[in-house]
């Protein structure tokens, strides 16, 4: 159970965006080289908008009564967080539009958002598993990189592969979501990084 509960925190969806740059920026690709001055700003705006703005709106969510806990457990308390999550994944992605050199993370952050649109809107009547979405954007975005830039990612794709089998075998034995919600989830992540990423 504790080993469950370590392997969904290190897998929470707020730090796939951060997991995703860091592969970006390790992708075998031109990628690579990107000047650390760019590589410090990208990273700056998508922790501020992925991670820092959502996370501080809990606490006053949790004090208004807007939730009832923090891990979101329940599918009722994902509503309002989500909504707001949309918001400021889409300051994230204004910033970086407007950033020299960084279209190809400006699309992270736009996939970010078609994701969490589909997750609100599921999530009014299901309880889709938002950590399954967060994985299985991660691995098609490896995926998509190997198949756009003709760089090798076997073995990154396998082993994103074998996390996220980890992350659904975990969520299960959590009592958190049936298998279906697991399964459903991490389509929706995978297609919508895929449709984002793979056209140019």
């Amino acid at each position: 159970m504790n080993l469950s509960r370590i392997i969904s925190g290190l897998a929470h969806p707020m730090l796939m965006p951060l997991y995703a740059l860091y592969l970006i920026f390790h992708s075998h690709t031109f990628l690579d080289f990107t000047p650390f001055t760019l590589v410090k700003a990208i990273y700056l705006i998508v922790f501020i908008t992925t991670v820092l703005l959502p996370i501080s709106c809990l606490p006053l969510l949790k004090s208004y009564s807007l939730i009832s806990s923090y891990d979101l457990s329940e599918r009722k308390d994902r509503m309002i967080p989500l909504a707001l999550a949309v918001l400021s994944y889409s300051l994230g992605f204004y910033l970086l539009s407007k950033l020299p050199g960084s279209n190809i993370f400006a699309r992270l952050q736009l996939a970010g958002i078609f994701s969490l649109v589909l997750l609100l809107i599921t999530s009014y009547w299901w309880k889709i598993s938002l950590h399954m979405a967060g994985i299985g954007g991660l691995c098609a975005l490896i995926f998509t990189f190997s198949v756009r830039f003709s760089t090798s990612l076997r073995a990154m794709f396998m082993m994103s592969l074998f996390a996220a089998g980890l992350l659904a075998y975990s969520r299960l034995k959590l009592d958190r979501h049936t298998s279906t919600q697991i399964y459903v989830g991490f389509i929706l992540g995978f297609a919508v990084v895929f449709l984002t990423f793979i056209y140019k």
